[in-house]
């Protein structure tokens, strides 16, 4: 009789088990499903001394840049609203390349120094929440 008993205890265990697996497994999925991954994306620039010049174009969320605290490197942030961007005439982005900033979709990340140095950043694409325009909806 004992065996048996030692038996239905291993066996009811198992059952728990693999419904604990199953029901982690369905979770995550569940969590996961129609969310597209986010891949990591870098870049560099070399930035000579006090010219102003672009960094990085959105929609990006940058984690983090990496450069010599000494250059004292100034970011701006401009609108793209034609081809041609003008750097010098951004707004001040205050970013000391540690914090996480979100750059949205028209939106650029410009970049000066005093003097010479390498900019190296991390970042990753923003998920769009939703059409840039409203949909209109028509009387007819």
């Amino acid at each position: 009789m004992k065996p048996e008993v030692q038996m239905t205890r291993l066996l009811g265990w198992g059952l728990t088990g693999w419904m604990t697996l199953v029901g982690m497994t369905l979770g995550g999925c569940a969590t996961t499903a129609g969310q597209p991954l986010a891949h990591d994306v870098r870049g560099d620039a070399v930035v000579s001394g006090h010219q102003v010049q672009p960094l990085v174009a959105g929609p990006i969320e940058l984690l983090h840049a990496n450069f010599d605290t000494r250059a004292k490197l100034q970011f701006t942030k401009v609108w793209r609203r034609s081809p041609t961007v003008d750097c010098s005439s951004g707004t001040p982005l205050a970013w000391n390349g540690e914090s996480v900033v979100e750059i949205e979709k028209d939106e650029l990340v410009c970049v000066a120094a005093p003097v010479s140095t390498r900019v190296s950043w991390h970042g990753r694409p923003l998920r769009q929440s939703g059409p840039a325009t409203p949909a209109q909806a028509s009387l007819r």
